[in-house]
């Protein structure tokens, strides 16, 4: 019998494990861009992997405030390996929904050991490569508009401390906060992108799996809080 078959089939291996060992090096990359102007609000979520062959985009092009609701507009559209999907959604969100979604997440927090931990640890994980967050305030009175810009300052800098205290800085962040006295105005912009490796976040998927597992009704009691309406 000759030999050859049993080289290929080591090259095939070789060649099968070290894209095993290239994919999960390479990283996933999340671009996020919210922006808000006066009554128009828009959002963008964009996930990249696998070097771009995969793509995830989120976007929320309208968002409506309606007395106590607010409705979304949403867009989904996932690329990879050639095939493209494209779907639209629009649902209403009120205060019950709100309140709804915490509970649950307590829930989830109460039945899953130390979540929490390992929730920190996976975001220790994550690297941020990009954060400019620009707003500028303007509210008619020379007074007001500069305790709600120094208010905005305030939660901006809020933020950026916890993001910092959780995941990996890699870059300058950039924030402006802006005072406009000629009018009444509000506008914000904030870019940000986070990345992650792709063995990290499988790794960090499959240590969630096995808390699942342990916890007192496992995969039913989070599919039951996850999906219940």
């Amino acid at each position: 019998m000759p030999a050859y078959p049993y080289g290929w089939i080591t090259a095939a291996s070789l060649f099968f494990l070290l894209a095993a060992v290239i994919g999960c090096a390479s990283p996933i990359v999340i671009s996020g861009h919210v922006r808000r102007l006066g009554n128009n609000d828009d959002a963008e979520l964009t996930v990249r992997a696998l070097f771009g062959l995969i793509r995830y985009r989120y976007q929320i092009p309208i968002v409506i405030f309606k007395g106590t609701s607010v409705e979304l507009k949403e867009e989904v559209a996932m690329s990879g390996a050639g095939v493209n999907t494209w779907k639209q959604y629009q649902e209403d969100i009120d205060a019950n929904q709100v309140m709804s979604a915490i509970e649950r997440m307590k829930q989830l927090l109460h039945l899953t050991r130390n979540l929490t931990g390992w929730a920190r640890r996976t975001m220790s994980r994550v690297s941020v490569l990009e954060w400019h967050w620009t707003t500028t305030v303007g509210t008619g009175d020379a007074m007001w508009t500069a305790l709600a810009t120094g208010a905005a300052w305030s939660v901006q800098s809020s933020l950026l401390g916890l993001i910092s205290q959780l995941m990996k800085l890699r870059a300058e962040p950039s924030m402006q906060v802006q005072a406009a006295y000629q009018g009444v105005l509000f506008r914000s912009e904030l870019k940000c992108m986070l990345q992650i490796r792709l063995g990290t976040a499988l790794l960090a998927g499959i240590k969630l799996i096995f808390r699942i597992r342990k916890t007192k009704e496992g995969y039913d009691a989070w599919h039951r809080l996850l999906f219940k309406t």
